[in-house]
């Protein structure tokens, strides 16, 4: 990382840091105490800062910057010596972005460093969504996957920093749907047990209208309820092999998979696997398959 690590309060210290390499973008998670970070040398970069849960603060050079929990900030990695510090027991995350690159989406970028980005609140918590999904699963993706990622989050850097109209037009077309839909099915996948999870529900919790939700699946050839559906057939399955569940009704698979009328679940699950819940758990018994 090129850093020095310091701590910023008495006690126990611990840093857990995650990097990922991007072929537009370098990727950080960092949580832990309070701690500072040290540049200990330059790079041609620009870097998105991001407060998840805890107060930041950055020098660089002549310039200071505060970022709030939950802000965004540009700052300018091409000084030495520059620090942040992370104030309070939580985590931070930057996005390292080529100079150049991003000056080539958006020309005025550098007008924007050290200046809080927080203006559009749903844009925000997109890019910290997106964020935490490009560390969670871009490490299992191959290069041309890698590669979208990392292009979705410069579209919306760009977005963020406000560029000009061909610009903005083209990230919003590209990066910005796409950045969304992910952090939608995430979002989705982390309630999908929760049999009375609605589309207005979800809307509601990514400032978005249903029908906005509605077109970003359209769009990706499904519907919201699809791909709802999909993924609870697909846990059930998993969850009928799963050793654990195996002396365990069909109903409390049902149940945990987010099926509320288990009759549903029963013809849902046929139709999809050709077999019933009953023949799929027997056929692993006997042979350890999945449907």
């Amino acid at each position: 990382m090129a850093a020095d690590l310091s701590p910023l309060s008495d006690g126990a210290f611990r840093c857990d840091v995650t990097a990922l390499m991007l072929p537009q973008a370098t990727i950080s998670l960092c949580s832990g105490t309070p701690i500072r970070f040290t540049t200990l040398c330059a790079s041609d970069s620009l870097a998105l800062l991001m407060a998840p849960d805890s107060p930041l603060h950055a020098v660089m050079g002549r310039r200071a910057l505060d970022v709030a929990p939950l802000g965004i900030s540009l700052i300018d990695a091409s000084i030495k010596d520059a620090f942040i510090a992370q104030l309070e027991e939580g985590s931070n995350k930057a996005a390292l972005f080529d100079r150049k690159t991003l000056l080539s989406y958006c020309p005025d970028a550098e007008d924007s460093i050290a200046r809080p980005l927080d203006h559009d609140p749903a844009l925000t918590t997109l890019l910290h969504r997106y964020y935490d999904f490009a560390v969670q699963h871009a490490p299992g993706l191959d290069a041309l996957a890698q590669h979208a990622v990392s292009q979705h989050l410069i579209d919306l850097v760009v977005l963020a920093l406000g560029a000009g109209r061909d610009a903005t037009e083209l990230a919003k077309g590209r990066g910005l749907a796409a950045a969304r839909l992910e952090a939608v099915k995430a979002d989705i996948l982390a309630c999908l047990g929760d049999g009375n999870l609605t589309l207005a529900e979800v809307a509601q919790r990514h400032r978005a209208s249903t029908r906005t939700i509605q077109l970003l699946f359209e769009r990706s050839g499904t519907t919201f309820s699809e791909f709802v559906l999909e993924q609870r057939l697909l846990r059930a399955a998993r969850l009928l092999g799963d050793p654990r569940h195996r002396a365990g009704k069909i109903s409390d698979v049902a149940y945990l998979a987010g099926f509320n009328d288990v009759s549903y679940f029963h013809r849902s699950f046929r139709r999809r696997f050709g077999m019933t819940p009953v023949d799929a758990k027997a056929l692993h018994a006997e042979t350890g398959s999945k449907p």
